[in-house]
């Protein structure tokens, strides 16, 4: 009762300034996935006292390195107790959780939002400054510049498209199984098209590279102005979905176009239950590419991070494009 007292007493104060995190804080608590990814890679372990219980899920991609630290849930009580000198989140704890701990005296980092890779970058080496490791995260943007440049210039390579057939897999049983690994395999030599899709000759006109739909095991997938996109174009492929922003799969265009390419976003068997009825399990969908559907792992874009840019490598290699 009294820390219910205490937190609606709070709740009718003026909102107060946000307060300035410390030079070096040396107990860092993270409240959701997203803010995991930079306290992990940013941070040593002495200075993370608690992290999401999502750290370790399939969907965090730094989700080894989280093993063996403790969880907290992303609620005010659970975290004070703790003692944090510093809390960074993206969305945990609610939109009011940065007010209710400046009020607690709790400074809070408040993770930037990144729409497009510029943005990623900028997060990043902000987030790293405001962490008293600038240095590392300027590293670590450079980094991505090297890796940005290097699918850059290969982005126009010829297509080589794959002589295996398969359809989309079943989820979530057959779905692992079947995919692409574009890490370890590589299209086969022969050149060509697929013969359902658009033109996917070696010429560098924007026409002549192949298309990719962008799946998700919920339905979904993203047009124009969103980072799928700007992944989907760095990898080297036209994006097949053509209106803006994120939409149901396109299945009356899959009646009667075909990509060359389908990219499934996975998040883990343990994570995702797919709807019965999602269009991903639809028939069209399950035929919509000649060639072997691109696994993307989830963990790869579930947070717009320096990591998204092995999604885009994944896209590339399996385009035929030596990294």
């Amino acid at each position: 009762m009294c820390s219910i007292l205490t937190a609606c007493s709070l709740g009718k104060a003026a909102t107060p300034a946000p307060l300035e995190p410390p030079v070096r804080a040396m107990r860092v608590v993270s409240l959701d996935y997203c803010a995991d990814q930079y306290v992990l890679k940013l941070l040593g372990r002495e200075r993370i006292l608690a992290l999401s219980p999502d750290a370790t899920r399939d969907f965090s991609y730094m989700r080894e390195a989280a093993k063996g630290m403790l969880k907290v849930a992303p609620r005010a009580e659970d975290v004070l107790v703790l003692k944090p000198d510093l809390v960074v989140r993206s969305y945990g704890g609610g939109a009011d959780a940065g007010a209710f701990f400046a009020r607690a005296g709790v400074p809070v980092l408040q993770l930037g939002y990144a729409e497009d890779l510029a943005g990623v970058r900028r997060v990043l080496v902000e987030t790293a400054g405001q962490l008293g490791e600038r240095a590392r995260g300027e590293r670590i943007a450079r980094e991505m510049d090297a890796r940005v440049a290097r699918l850059s210039e290969r982005a126009y390579s010829p297509f080589v498209p794959s002589n295996q057939n398969a359809a989309l897999p079943e989820f979530p049983s057959e779905v692992e199984g079947r995919m692409l690994d574009p890490l370890r395999s590589r299209p086969s030599t022969s050149l060509g098209t697929n013969g359902r899709g658009s033109n996917t000759g070696s010429g560098s006109g924007i026409a002549s590279k192949p298309t990719l739909l962008y799946a998700t095991p919920g339905g979904v997938t993203s047009g124009p102005g969103s980072l799928i996109h700007e992944l989907i174009e760095l990898a080297g492929y036209r994006n097949f979905q053509t209106e803006p922003g994120w939409h149901p799969l396109p299945l009356e265009r899959l009646a009667y176009e075909k990509p060359d390419r389908v990219g499934m976003a996975w998040f883990g068997r343990r994570d995702y239950n797919p709807d019965q009825w999602s269009a991903a399990r639809h028939p069209l969908m399950r035929t919509a590419s000649a060639h072997p559907v691109i696994g993307l792992e989830g963990a790869w874009t579930a947070c717009g991070g320096w990591f998204v840019l092995d999604a885009a490598e994944a896209m590339a290699r399996a385009r035929g494009v030596e990294l």
